[in-house]
């Protein structure tokens, strides 16, 4: 059986935060693993989140899907193994060198450096408490009567939200809605990780986003970087919907080392093939195209790609002051002046 598997870490997932009316919440840090088995077309999405906002109310954000979901925790150390596998190896590497700043000099350098269907509208296909917050599986008809059950159970009431569920509800997608405690003055709360597993036809991110997230994200300049590790029998490019580019680098793609590829599968509790290849990228966009999903798909390079290491140079610099060089030779002149001279 063929699996592939997609790794958003620390960093962007573009589901829709759903906040009391008059609350803002912003996205600002995101992670997802997307484990993606063509044989069934099975996606299993591990996901968690930083969200955070001016209010303390508790919360929600909402999740879609093309089927409906089953949902189950997972240990957050599934980002961090990942993140360690793709991070850019750092070289140490010492140059000698030689100062040659005079001695007087050198206290005022040292000064200068320290200074710079027919059925209802609204169905609820599933209730579940899940790695501490609650979660409710929706199918809907009508993006109108969604967003009234939404606002009913205390999830946010907005133009742009009903414009977002509208897309998913004419594809007649699911949406999974999670309810977070956050119930501080200053709210940052992070969702544990969670899998939800479904069937779609290609493996996809939920990179479409509300006008209001993307908003928010250009007054406040808010960085989101969104890592992505693709673990699967050949490497994948990214596109927005059908075609449109997506801002994603390409950070390292190479077989994935037996002993990461079994602590994976034991942290998600999942199988995978024997061979598996990981993919990974970064989207550092601030605020994205988020018109439609984000799609993978094999890519027309296969060769292995490694980040060359990131050079840190330290300098053993050795002092000779330049002015008692001098004059160390101004000495050994006259001393050498003076013995020819009395010879």
């Amino acid at each position: 059986m063929k699996i592939a598997v997609i790794v958003l870490a620390l960093v962007a997932l573009a589901c829709a935060p759903a906040p009391y009316a008059g609350d803002e919440i912003a996205i600002v840090e995101e992670s997802a693993v997307i484990v993606w088995d063509p044989a069934t077309k099975s996606e299993h999405f591990i996901r968690r989140a930083t969200f955070r906002g001016k209010e303390g109310h508790d919360f929600g954000f909402l999740v879609p899907t093309p089927a409906a979901p089953t949902l189950a925790e997972v240990d957050d150390a599934i980002f961090e193994k990942l993140e360690a596998r793709t991070r850019r190896e750092i070289v140490h590497v010492t140059r000698k060198r030689i100062d040659w700043t005079p001695l007087i000099l050198m206290s005022y350098y040292r000064r200068e450096n320290a200074s710079g269907a027919a059925r209802q509208p609204v169905e609820v296909l599933s209730t579940q408490k899940v790695a501490g917050y609650e979660a409710v599986v929706l199918s809907a008809t009508d993006a109108a009567a969604l967003q009234k059950w939404l606002a009913d159970h205390g999830y946010a009431s907005t133009p742009d939200l009903t414009e977002w569920l509208d897309a998913y509800v004419k594809k007649q997608w699911k949406i999974t809605a999670f309810k977070i405690d956050a119930a501080r003055p200053e709210l940052a709360a992070r969702t544990s990780a969670v899998k939800m597993s479904f069937t779609t036809d290609r493996p996809f991110f939920p990179y479409r986003e509300p006008a209001s997230q993307r908003r928010l994200s250009s007054e406040n300049f808010t960085s989101r970087a969104l890592r992505i590790w693709f673990l699967g029998p050949e490497r994948v490019d990214g596109t927005i919907g059908d075609g449109t580019f997506w801002p994603g680098i390409l950070r390292r793609s190479d077989a994935l080392p037996e002993p990461l590829r079994a602590d994976v599968m034991s942290v998600a509790k999942l199988t995978f093939p024997p061979s598996i290849r990981m993919t990974a990228f970064i989207d550092q966009s601030t605020i994205r195209s988020g018109s439609d999903e984000l799609f993978f798909a094999r890519s027309a390079v296969q060769s292995a790609f490694v980040e060359p290491p990131y050079i840190e140079r330290t300098d053993d610099t050795t002092h000779v002051p330049l002015d008692l060089v001098a004059l160390a030779v101004i000495v050994l002149g006259l001393v050498v002046w003076l013995i020819r001279r009395r010879g």
